[in-house]
């Protein structure tokens, strides 16, 4: 008898659970083309709007960028806006939270021998109530390339990502009240670029990036853990999270070689620690894209996809109901105090028959700021900024039972 050692064991469950591919009734949609190609673009939905930010394409001279457009989903039609106001640059990197967008590092050119050949610590924060960028505290770091970046909790983690030297791995928070930089415990493992990564609750996720390990970053502890890994290492897709659960979208092995039509796109789910196979977008993989999510849906566009290098496609993957036309089913025995509120908000739905709630919390652009299961009536949101919030809380099936707004004071 052959005995399978427990790494063995494990890789040989995960591969078989990938063969067992997720039955997922969505399909991709394809919208208008969009009126630029590039890779290594930077693209975000606030609202019911998305914004896509520098990124290399084929009119770009010398291979840097301020390209600045915004997408409107009721039209699917994009404006082109006033440029970003820092230095162009080409492979930086950026995360929205609390309807705003964090933005920085990168290149000035894509080589040392490029203008200026530099590699950026600079920091931005766009606003598009104000539609203004305003630079905030660069990092004390060394510059780099296409790092792991996360906006979540009202802090920025980075780390990883590349020089003209090589690659790093060491991990900063930036807490965005302060306006602190710190340095913590590196990412385990070896040091990577382009890596994958995503926020779910209190844990950021950062994985492949010429490599194959992934790992979870406690924010409460700043302690690393282990996840599971894809079956191969992945390299320069995109990424995002939503409802609770993370997303890798397309890009190439970490070998940089096309992959399988059917490996393009993967749900990780926290709870399980499994990632999941979902349907994969049309066209072959493609290296560098950019993606945003408007109102539960994801929209991939730019990058190569090897085998049209300025393939203007865009396409929509509905992750879930849209909110826009979600039935809400109003229990009036859900009890929501005090309002307004000032840092702690009562939800109670003892008086009711609802199985493990789920609480959301929309800011007044219609972006998710807080979601958590409903453990007990007291909810902290210290974090959030003062102003209006939409509450929603959601039953075991997923079904919207009530939607209350509410004002932060």
């Amino acid at each position: 008898m052959i005995k399978l050692s427990l790494k063995v064991k494990l890789s040989f469950l995960i591969a078989i659970f990938f063969l067992l591919k997720n039955v997922d009734a969505q399909e991709w949609t394809k919208l208008n083309d969009t009126p630029f190609w590039k890779h290594h673009s930077n693209g975000f939905g606030i609202g019911d709007k998305a914004y896509v930010l520098a990124g290399v394409g084929e009119n770009d001279n010398p291979n840097i960028s301020t390209d600045f457009w915004m997408y409107e989903s009721t039209t699917d039609t994009w404006t082109q806006l006033d440029g970003f106001p820092g230095q162009a640059r080409a492979i930086a990197i950026g995360d929205d939270w609390n309807g705003k967008y964090y933005y920085g590092f990168g290149s000035s050119g894509l080589g040392p021998d490029g203008p200026d050949g530099g590699v950026l610590t600079d920091l931005w924060e766009f606003d598009p109530a104000t539609m203004e960028f305003t630079q905030l505290p660069s990092c004390p770091c060394q510059g780099r390339t296409h790092p792991g970046f996360v906006a979540h909790n009202d802090k920025i983690f980075m780390g990883s990502g590349s020089t003209f030297d090589g690659d790093l791995k060491d991990w900063w928070e930036y807490d965005m009240i302060t306006q602190v930089w710190a340095q913590k415990t590196n990412i385990p493992g070896a040091s990577r670029h382009h890596p994958f990564q995503f926020a779910i609750d209190n844990m950021v996720y950062i994985g492949g990036g010429h490599e194959s390990t992934w790992s979870g970053y406690d924010i409460e502890t700043g302690n690393w853990i282990s996840i599971n890994n894809f079956p191969e290492g992945r390299v320069a897709g995109t990424q995002f999270s939503y409802n609770g659960k993370g997303y890798a979208l397309s890009g190439d092995d970490y070998l940089h070689r096309a992959l399988p039509q059917a490996e393009t796109f993967l749900e990780y789910d926290p709870a399980t620690d499994f990632w999941t196979e979902l349907t994969p977008h049309p066209s072959a993989s493609r290296w560098a894209p950019s993606s945003f999510i408007i109102d539960g849906a994801v929209y991939l566009f730019g990058g190569y996809d090897n085998s049209d290098f300025n393939d203007r496609s865009l396409y929509k993957y509905q992750l879930g109901e849209p909110t826009s036309t979600e039935t809400i089913v109003n229990d009036t025995n859900i009890d929501v105090y005090p309002n307004p509120f000032q840092d702690v908000i009562n939800i109670d739905i003892s008086a009711t028959d609802i199985k493990d709630a789920q609480v959301e919390i929309f800011n007044s652009i219609g972006q998710s700021v807080y979601r958590a299961t409903l453990t007990s009536p007291s909810v902290d949101l210290t974090s959030l900024q003062s102003g209006a919030y939409l509450i929603k809380v959601t039953d075991i099936n997923e079904k919207t039972v009530s939607s209350i707004n509410v004002v932060k004071m």
